[in-house]
């Protein structure tokens, strides 16, 4: 009997630790600790300028089309428009490519700043360089979409 108590005893003695040891959390995953950004949207120029900047994006998970017009805020001259499909890259940016209705293409990176949207757009291939102008780095905010 005092064998038994003893072994009895001796067990409980190693089990304690792995009792009384407080558990760690799980890790999260990095999924879990930031949700992926929605850019789905309409966006337009952020300042009053001399140009008039539109990007029209629908998001379905990390996959995108944007749709975007540009043109001179007093309507003259060259008026690209353009279409295109990008993903999120690994800084939860929107990164695409597109090609305007004057021949020209690109890639470009919309990404949020503070308040506003940078859209870094970078012409590739020009064939109309009157389009060229529109391209560069625009300070965007979010619209209100009219479609809705």
């Amino acid at each position: 009997m005092k064998r038994l108590f003893l072994l009895l005893a001796f067990t409980a003695t190693l089990a304690l630790p792995t009792l009384a040891a407080p558990k760690k959390p799980a890790a999260a995953t990095p999924a879990a600790e930031k949700a992926a950004p929605d850019f789905t949207g309409r966006y337009e120029t952020a300042a009053e300028k001399k140009t008039v900047f539109i990007l029209h994006v629908r998001q379905n998970g990390n996959d995108a089309e944007v749709e975007f017009s540009a043109s001179n805020a007093d309507g003259s001259g060259a008026a690209p428009d353009g279409n295109g499909s990008g993903s999120l890259n690994k800084m939860g940016e929107l990164a695409f490519i597109f090609e305007d209705s004057l021949g020209n293409k690109g890639e470009g990176i919309l990404k949020k700043t503070g308040g506003t949207f940078q859209l870094t757009m970078k012409a590739l291939g020009i064939v109309e360089p009157r389009a060229a102008k529109f391209y560069g780095v625009i300070v965007l905010k979010r619209g209100v979409d009219r479609q809705q």
